[in-house]
C-alpha cells in the first residue's frame, strides 16, 4: 500500500513540474484602459490572477452613481436606476517575457441573460487581437511569434423586458519559447587581390617641327593672241 502511494506522488510531481515551469514565464499587461470610465468595465481593478499571472481578471464597476442615480454595474435592465443598454471597451497590451512569444489568447466571460415569454436580453462581444477583429473568443498567434500583442474587448448588452449582465471576464494567455536562430555559417576568407603592376611611364613625344611657309606661286602672265595670217 505504501509503495502505491509513493508511486502516485512521484507521478503527480512529474506532471506538476512542466506546469510550474510554464507559469514561471509570466506575461505583463500594460496600458489597461476602458472607454467608459466610472461604469461597466473597470480598468483600475483589472489585475492578473494571483494564482495564474498569465490570466488578466477584468474588473467590473459596482454600486450606484449618486450624481445621476444609475447603477455602475455592467448591466442592461428596464428597471429604475438602470441602463436599458450598455456598451464598453477595455484595452491593454500583452508583453511576453524575454525569450518567449504570445502563442494563444482566450477570453472567458460569464453572462446572465434573461429569456422568457415576457422578455429577452441580448449580448455581443467582439475582440481585436493584434489588430485583427474577431467574434471568436480564441486567437491563435503561434505563426506570428509576436512578443507584444495589443488587445481590446468590446461587449454590448440590450434589455428587452429582461436583464443582461456581465458577471466576470478573464483573458488567459499562453506563451511558448522563441525558436532558436539558425547558426551563422562561417564565411570563407576573401582571397588576396593580386597587386596590379605599375603602369610604365609614357615616353615624351618629340615636338613636331614647325611647317615652313610655302612661298606664294607667281601669277601666270597672259599670253597675247597670235594674229591669224590672211589667205591669199
Amino acid at each position: 500500500m505504501t509503495k502505491t502511494k509513493t508511486k502516485a506522488v512521484t507521478v503527480m510531481a512529474a506532471l506538476l513540474l512542466p506546469a510550474a515551469s510554464a507559469h514561471a514565464q509570466t506575461v505583463t499587461f500594460t496600458d489597461i484602459n476602458d472607454a467608459v470610465p466610472g461604469k461597466f468595465f473597470d480598468a483600475a481593478s483589472s489585475v492578473p490572477d494571483a494564482s495564474d499571472p498569465n490570466t488578466l481578471v477584468i474588473g467590473l464597476n459596482t454600486g450606484l452613481d449618486g450624481t445621476i442615480w444609475k447603477h455602475r454595474d455592467f448591466k442592461a435592465s428596464l428597471l429604475p436606476f438602470s441602463y436599458p443598454s450598455a456598451t464598453d471597451t477595455i484595452s491593454f497590451v500583452i508583453h511576453a517575457p524575454d525569450g518567449y512569444y504570445v502563442a494563444t489568447v482566450t477570453y472567458q466571460e460569464n453572462l446572465v441573460l434573461g429569456n422568457s415569454r415576457f422578455g429577452r436580453a441580448f449580448a455581443a462581444t467582439q475582440l481585436v487581437v493584434n489588430g485583427v477583429a474577431t467574434e471568436e473568443h480564441f486567437a491563435d498567434l503561434s505563426d506570428l511569434g509576436a512578443t507584444r500583442v495589443p488587445m481590446s474587448i468590446t461587449t454590448s448588452l440590450v434589455a428587452a423586458n429582461a436583464d443582461a449582465k456581465v458577471v466576470d471576464g478573464r483573458v488567459v494567455v499562453q506563451v511558448l519559447p522563441l525558436p532558436e536562430p539558425p547558426p551563422v555559417l562561417d564565411v570563407p576568407p576573401v582571397p588576396a587581390v593580386p597587386e596590379v603592376p605599375a603602369v610604365p611611364a609614357v615616353l615624351e613625344v618629340p615636338a613636331v617641327p614647325a611647317v615652313l611657309e610655302v612661298p606664294a606661286v607667281p601669277a601666270v602672265l597672259k599670253v597675247p593672241t597670235v594674229p591669224v595670217p590672211l589667205a591669199r
